[in-house]
């Protein structure tokens, strides 16, 4: 009696794992849709540099204090493209910045719960609708 119930006990365990990593991949796939459908995202990081405008009358080449400004880093042909950020945009910017890298962190996560998933369905543990392979 007792081998049948660890058996029944870990059966159901692979059964509850497998019904949890279902509900976090849609939970994973559904924030990834509404990031994604919203089309509001920027891939690249944002960077602030301090630089000498050249105006010989600025404070920058008077007292040392340099202009700060954002920019958008973003890989193009192998080479880092600088676009500049009016200061304005630079809250938007940044949020869809943000927003990308958390679309990014997404996909590795779904792709993550999918090995899992994988890897349980070649072990042949429990199929789809819940029966017992082995």
């Amino acid at each position: 009696i007792y081998n049948l119930l660890t058996v029944n006990h870990n059966i159901w365990r692979k059964i509850l794992d497998r019904k949890y990593l279902k509900m976090t991949l849609k939970q994973a796939t559904t924030h990834l849709a509404r990031l994604v459908g919203i089309g509001s995202f920027l891939k690249g990081n944002t960077v602030i540099m301090k630089r000498v405008c050249g105006n010989p009358n600025c404070r920058c080449a008077r007292e040392g204090k340099k202009h700060v400004s954002m920019y958008l880093a973003k890989k193009e042909n192998n080479t880092t493209k600088m676009i500049y950020i009016p200061r304005r945009l630079e809250e938007e910017v940044s949020a869809k910045v943000a927003a990308y890298h958390k679309i990014k962190k997404l996909v590795g996560r779904i792709s993550e719960l999918n090995y899992a998933d994988l890897e349980s369905a070649k072990k042949g543990d429990v199929c789809q609708d819940n029966k017992i392979l082995k």
